[in-house]
């Protein structure tokens, strides 16, 4: 109820213009009990927040269950699914957007979820498409390189400012070339370079 109520709020009068005060009217309870629940309005805000990248995710996995055709495809429809959802929040939605961005400034982990999330994601994709081509270590190594490089893809901020061009555009290509590139790879090297920690 209070994320609902929140959500509300944020959507029609952005994060910066509510009061933990408004959102605790909304919800029929005092400030006080408010803080009961959440530390402050930043946790409200990262809990609404985690909400809405909790259903985007949801949309890719439903476009990627959907789609035709082998692992380029799949790749492609899981980030071409995350640029039209966050470039939909942007048009549709700009305050939920903002929030977004304002937590993930001041919540480092909320930033982890999101590449964290997507990664999960990809793995599914190539444990599921990959047979014998992936071992186990492989598909790691391969999830954690594919991410790295689809970061103008994943990022909301790089998505709302958009710095190499029109993203939807160069998501099959980039795909074709991490794959065939990862597939004909034998070398060791490929897991020193994909360790988690790498930042985006």
């Amino acid at each position: 109820m209070i994320v609902a109520a929140a959500r509300s709020r944020f959507k029609r009068f952005g994060y910066a213009k509510t009061s933990m005060k408004e959102i605790a009217e909304d919800c029929g309870m005092s400030v006080a009990n408010l803080y009961r629940y959440h530390d402050g309005k930043l946790a409200i805000g990262a809990a609404v927040a985690a909400a809405e990248q909790a259903a985007l995710f949801a949309e890719c996995e439903l476009a990627v269950a959907a789609a035709p055709g082998g692992l380029v495809t799949k790749l492609a429809t899981l980030f071409h699914a995350l640029i039209d959802g966050t470039h939909r929040q942007i048009k549709s939605t700009p305050l939920l957007f903002e929030l977004g961005m304002t937590v993930a400034r001041e919540q480092p982990e909320h930033r982890q979820r999101i590449l964290q999330g997507t990664e999960v994601r990809i793995a599914g994709i190539l444990a599921a498409d990959g047979g014998e081509a992936w071992t186990a270590s492989d598909a790691g190594t391969a999830s954690r390189l594919i991410l790295l490089a689809s970061a103008p893809f994943v990022l909301p901020w790089m998505l709302q400012t958009q710095p190499f061009g029109n993203p939807r555009a160069q998501v099959t290509p980039l795909m074709k070339c991490l794959v065939s590139g990862l597939l004909k790879s034998t070398s060791p090297g490929l897991a020193a370079s994909a360790r988690p920690g790498n930042p985006l």
